[in-house]
């Protein structure tokens, strides 16, 4: 007689976070007079805490960037990209 593997038992998932509000990507230029780092023009907006680091895709995360300050800030925090002023080696190894 062949013994039967018991299933464990059923574990239950982490209930999903809520999706968060859609930002609108005119609405956050026009409300940034220019790029939040250097004042000259914004083209692009940049999120202050990455996604690549954790953060996250909304409203209170994103700011008007020029392209050459969100080109240099990459993935950087923000506290690590200010230390190294763009220029790499960066402290924070990305």
């Amino acid at each position: 007689m062949s013994r039967r593997r018991r299933r464990p038992f059923p574990t239950r998932r982490a209930p999903r976070l809520p999706r968060p509000a859609p930002y609108d990507r005119t609405e956050t230029l026009a409300r940034w007079a220019g790029c939040a780092y250097c004042d000259g023009p914004a083209e692009e907006l940049d999120h202050v805490l990455p996604l690549a680091r954790g953060g996250r895709d909304v409203a209170a995360n994103v700011v008007a960037a020029c392209r050459d300050c969100n080109g240099s800030k990459y993935t950087h925090t923000l506290a690590c990209w200010a230390i190294t002023g763009g220029n790499a080696p960066c402290v924070c190894d990305s």
